[in-house]
């Protein structure tokens, strides 16, 4: 095996229209080059500023070091637990595991314990219901054309701009987006239903006892992250299982939810939370109290396809969120060999590392300007705006 070590970082912001992509290119001496991504919800800019100001932390250091560069990095940095943070340990280390790949001459899943789910992975669509006016007829629709592109899963937010507590009129109108959705679909299509952290234990509770009898296969986040209590006193009370952990960010708050919480399901998004050294531990955390592990991924292609390494890998894998369907319609553009996706599943790219790069002449003609990215759809209602929410 060559030895190399890492000597520069490149960073690149797409102009995905409702939340900036960005991308991580680390560099080595050995002229191998590993991809990663860095998204975070509208903070490009501070994430790529982030990286070169936490550079000293990566650069001349081994990239097979991963546990290093990560403990090092989390550690010393004296207020880690923060998203900035902790995007740039997941950049880093994610971009570390495709240099590996490239190295060893092997895709990053056999280096990461091996696929134990076959070629191709179970996938639910998200980004599908911007254009359906917050009706139950618009949702009906946009649902019915989900299944017609091979999905029998999908996720969606009924719930509005909600906060807290949500008057009757209203929540009736998200019960019957449900089951309008439902009804569309059949009783064969797993719907995953977002509450985005908006509610209340009491108000989750009386929610997911109104939405059981249209068989959801999850409730997810119906509480802010910032409440533990909550998160359990709603895991223990709803007749739908609870998913949740999008915005925790390290091993440890999933140690919490865990151990504290009767959750069935956690979320992290590998891209904020540690890449795949603490995905892979917090996938085992999960697996030791038979919780299953759906990560988060609201991102881009280049995520897609490192989450797909890792989730073949992981025993206690349920199922992993996808928006390529419904994304730009450049965004197949953006890697020299796009995902497959069909069916309603991803196929784990093949190849060293992660099997992709960047089609760099697409990202500069696609680069980041304040102009070039805006809030999505928002839609009127009798009693409010509501804007759709596909976090």
């Amino acid at each position: 095996m060559q030895e190399t070590t890492i000597t520069d970082v490149e960073t690149y912001i797409v102009a995905n229209p409702w939340k900036p992509w960005v991308f991580v290119e680390l560099e080595t001496e050995a002229g191998v080059t590993g991809l990663a991504e860095a998204t975070t919800h509208d903070k490009p800019r501070t994430v790529a500023a982030a990286i070169e100001e936490m550079s000293n932390y990566f650069i001349g250091k081994d990239p097979f070091d991963t546990e290093a560069i990560w403990l090092e990095m989390y550690r010393d940095e004296w207020f880690s637990k923060n998203v900035i943070n902790t995007t740039v340990c997941s950049a880093v280390d994610m971009a570390c595991w495709d240099i590996k790949g490239k190295l060893l001459d092997e895709p990053v899943y056999k280096l990461l314990g091996g696929k134990v789910h076959g070629d191709r992975l179970r996938t639910y669509a998200n980004g599908w219901y911007t254009d359906t006016e917050g009706e139950p007829e618009g949702f009906a629709e946009a649902a019915e054309r989900v299944v017609d592109d091979g999905y029998d899963a999908m996720k969606f937010d009924p719930f509005g701009t909600a906060w807290q507590r949500m008057p009757k009129k209203d929540l009736n109108h998200s019960v019957e987006i449900v089951r309008a959705v439902r009804e569309a679909v059949g009783p064969d299509v797993d719907l995953l239903i977002e509450c985005h952290g908006r509610f209340t234990a009491g108000q989750a509770v009386d929610i997911a006892r109104k939405l059981d009898e249209f068989e959801p296969t999850w409730f997810e986040e119906p509480c802010p992250p910032d409440s533990i209590n909550s998160l359990a006193e709603v895991a223990d009370k709803s007749p739908i299982p609870v998913a949740t952990g999008e915005r925790h960010i390290s091993k440890h708050d999933f140690f919490e939810l865990v151990t504290r919480t009767d959750v069935d399901i956690i979320q992290p998004d590998l891209m904020n939370t540690g890449g795949l050294t603490e995905g892979k531990k917090i996938a085992g955390l999960a697996e030791a109290d038979h919780v299953s592990f759906a990560p988060h991924n609201p991102q881009g292609p280049v995520a897609s396809a490192i989450y797909a390494h890792l989730c073949a890998t992981v025993p206690n894998f349920m199922i992993q969120e996808l928006f390529q369907t419904y994304d730009v319609e450049w965004v197949d553009d953006l890697l020299t060999e796009p995902l497959v996706v069909e069916d309603g599943f991803i196929e784990v790219p093949e190849g060293p590392g992660y099997g992709i790069e960047l089609d760099h002449d697409v990202v500069e003609e696609h680069a980041y300007t304040e102009e070039g990215v805006h809030t999505i759809n928002l839609f009127e209602k009798d009693w409010e705006k509501r804007e759709v929410d596909l976090r």
